[in-house]
This record gives structure tokens, C-alpha cells and sequence, in this order.
């Protein structure tokens, strides 16, 4: 099979239900448990401090998020482990998914389930959330549209951000935040608006507030709030981050909401 990763899906599509049915495949179990917010060696500490003689373990590493992926015989021995390392992950970690769904799906069933929309406001991810909430199939059951608002005389036109909160605390500030995830809320009538404010970098940034230095803001019907964030690496990696942190926000709203 060709090593393209494009070109190696297409194929095995099309193999698969062959070589499963010839036995080649083997009967075996897959799992991937998610994280976010922590990196890959602390996820690693934790895999390798759980015994195991049966489990393939793999540790992925992407967008601010980790990814396990555990394979394994369909056997009683070995389905005990694997629960035993997603006991693990689960109560030392920050894990998010357990049965393999990514962040973009499980915001997308959230909106769905709770026949709800999303709007963005961007500055420094300039469309970024915008086009992960959109690169799903169905994306237009939720998702209604959004402003990138680079220029602070955008953010006041478009978005109706005060002039004062500008001048008081800075485009990059939690206030402004706020703000930009209100104004997309009200300007599109969305369930839900998220917003993006930072120092992408590589240069702009200050002693108060260096490059990395990131603001995310949601907007919903219990309220409004932003929470500050500083990112590592190059400027690309920083709004990989910021965009990442967006989508979390917005699920760690619908966990507030339903009580979690």
C-alpha cells in the first residue's frame, strides 16, 4: 500500500473487507484516548507507569493535543489492561475523549444535540476557527459565519467592541476577548460566539504581553467569559494553539452547562 497518506485511505477502503475477510487482519481491538492541555511527556509518564505484556501503545502528538492509541487482542487479559491504562490516563490526565472522537466532532455533536449554532470573531488565527468548524461535512447545521477582525476599527465596526475597552486594557486582553465573542453572538444571532485575540509573533510582542501570549473568548446563553493562554513555538504553532483552545472552550462551556 502507498505510504501517501491520502492515497493509502482511498486504497484501503477498498481492501479492507478482503484482507479481513482472508484473516489477515487479525481480530484485534483499537482504542484512542485524547488529551489536551498537557504535553507528550507527561502523557508518556503515565503510559509507561501501567504494567502491560499485551497492549501496542502509540503516543501522537499534534495541535496542542496528545492522542493514545491502544491496540490489542480480543482477549480478556488484555482488554483488562487497556481499561486499566484509561483508568489511568483519565484520572491523572486531562483527557477529553475516550472513544476516539476528536475535539471538532464532539463540538459538532454537542451543537447538534443541543440544536445550536456557532459564530467566530478572529484577530490573530485570521479564519483559522472559522475553517475547522467548517471542514466537517454538515457544517452548516451549526455553523453560521464569522468575522476576522485584525484592524481594532473592525473589531468596533463589525463587532461592536467598545472604543474604551480598547484603549483600557489592549486589543490582546480578556476584555476584548469577551467582547469580540459578544459582538459575533449578536451580529450573526448564534448560539454561541467564540473569539481569538493575540501575539502570534514572531515579533509585536512586549514585556506584559509577550509573543504566544493568546486570549480566547466564548459567548453563550449562561454568560460570557475569556481565559488567558501562552503558547510555545513559531507563530504557526501559536494559532495551531489558539484555534485548538477555541474549540476546547466552547466544550468546556457545554460541560458547564449539563453540570460536568
Amino acid at each position: 500500500l502507498p505510504g501517501v497518506p491520502s492515497e493509502l485511505r482511498a486504497m484501503w477502503s477498498w481492501v479492507r473487507e478482503e484482507l479481513a475477510a482472508a484473516g489477515v487482519l487479525g481480530d484485534a481491538v483499537s482504542r484512542v484516548v485524547r488529551v489536551f492541555g498537557v504535553g507528550e511527556l507527561q502523557v508518556g509518564a503515565v503510559v509507561d507507569a501501567v504494567p502491560r505484556a499485551s497492549l501496542d501503545v502509540a503516543i501522537n502528538v499534534g495541535g496542542g493535543e496528545v492522542a493514545v492509541r491502544l491496540r490489542h487482542a480480543r482477549t480478556a487479559a488484555a482488554q483488562t489492561e487497556a481499561d486499566t491504562l484509561v483508568d489511568a490516563l483519565v484520572t491523572e490526565l486531562p483527557v477529553f475523549s475516550t472513544d476516539g472522537r476528536t475535539i471538532d466532532e464532539m463540538v459538532a455533536d454537542g451543537l447538534r444535540a443541543r440544536g445550536a449554532t456557532v459564530a467566530v470573531a478572529e484577530s490573530c488565527t485570521g479564519g483559522l476557527v472559522g475553517g475547522r468548524l467548517t471542514a466537517l461535512p454538515g457544517s452548516s447545521d451549526y455553523f453560521l459565519g464569522g468575522v476576522v477582525a485584525y484592524a481594532n476599527d473592525v473589531k468596533v465596526a463589525a463587532l461592536g467592541v467598545e472604543p474604551r475597552l480598547l484603549d483600557r486594557h489592549g486589543a490582546v486582553s480578556a476584555e476584548v476577548a469577551t467582547a469580540m465573542a459578544e459582538g459575533a453572538r449578536h451580529a450573526t444571532g448564534a448560539t454561541y460566539g467564540l473569539s481569538t485575540t493575540g501575539v502570534a509573533g514572531p515579533d509585536g510582542g512586549t514585556a506584559e504581553k509577550p509573543v504566544g501570549l493568546v486570549f480566547v473568548g466564548c459567548a453563550g446563553p449562561s454568560g460570557a467569559h475569556a481565559v488567558r493562554q501562552r503558547f510555545p513555538g513559531d507563530r504557526q504553532s501559536v494559532r495551531e494553539w489558539a484555534v485548538a483552545r477555541a474549540l476546547h472552550l466552547l466544550r468546556e462551556t457545554f460541560a458547564g452547562e449539563d453540570g460536568r
